[in-house]
Formats: structure tokens, C-alpha cells, sequence
């Protein structure tokens, strides 16, 4: 990631630990990483039931953020997401997954790699930092 990329990511890690809604994530893993950044928010998991189902779960939320892995079956994957979701009042962000995505590109390409990013950039960004885990 270049350095001009760290104060947006983690804005948008900042955004991840306010969000106050459900976060729908593929696996176990991604919710170890973003509990790991102090993530509270509703995790709900993929690997168990059918996108239709875990839609309905969801909209009874008032916000739900799709952080699908950024390979072919994550995009897959939120794109029927977003798809399932639009039938409901919720208010879905897809918006977070893009950024991310597009600043981590070249680091990361799934959820699970967030929390390993988060704590390079802040080692190089704070030396202070340097060695916290």
C-alpha cells in the first residue's frame, strides 16, 4: 500500500469499529481479524446457511455492511448480497468493501488479511507501535 493510502485505511478501519449494524463476513477467520481491529458491530458468517437466509437475518438491522473477501467468489458473493438485501428497508454498505479493496489491492485479498495491514501500516506510520500485537 502507498503511503499516501495509510490515513484513508485507517479511517476506514475507524469506521469499522463505529459501525453499529451487521457486518456480513465469510468465515470464521474474518471475524477473528475484525474483532482483532475492536470491532463490536454484529458479525454474521456465510459459511452456514443460504444467502437468502443470511439476508433475512440481516435486514433486521437498520445497516449492513457486505465485507466479502475481494477475489472472484467474495465479488460473487456480494453482488447476490446486495442483490437479496435490496428487497429490504435496511440500509446496505457495500461502499466500505469497495475502498478498502481498492487501497489493500496490492497487500491483502480477503478479510482475514485486514488486521496483519492494519498493524504494518501502524508499525511504519507509528514506530511506537512497532511490535504490538
Amino acid at each position: 500500500m502507498y503511503a499516501e493510502n495509510y490515513k484513508r485505511f485507517l479511517e476506514l478501519i475507524d469506521r469499522l469499529r463505529e459501525f453499529e449494524g451487521a457486518l456480513i463476513v465469510e468465515g470464521m477467520r474474518d471475524e477473528v481479524a475484525l474483532r482483532n481491529l475492536g470491532v463490536r458491530a454484529e458479525i454474521i458468517r456465510l459459511s452456514r446457511l443460504p444467502l437468502t437466509e443470511i439476508a433475512f437475518i440481516a435486514s433486521s438491522y437498520k445497516e449492513v455492511m457486505i465485507l466479502t473477501d475481494f477475489d472472484r467468489k467474495g465479488e460473487e458473493l456480494a453482488r447476490k448480497l446486495t442483490r437479496y438485501l435490496a428487497g429490504y428497508p435496511c440500509r446496505v454498505d457495500i461502499e466500505t468493501r469497495r475502498e478498502l479493496k481498492k487501497l489493500s489491492k496490492k497487500d491483502i485479498k480477503e478479510i482475514e488479511g485486514l488486521y496483519g495491514l492494519y498493524l504494518k501500516i501502524i508499525s511504519v506510520s507509528d514506530p511506537r507501535m512497532e511490535g504490538i500485537r
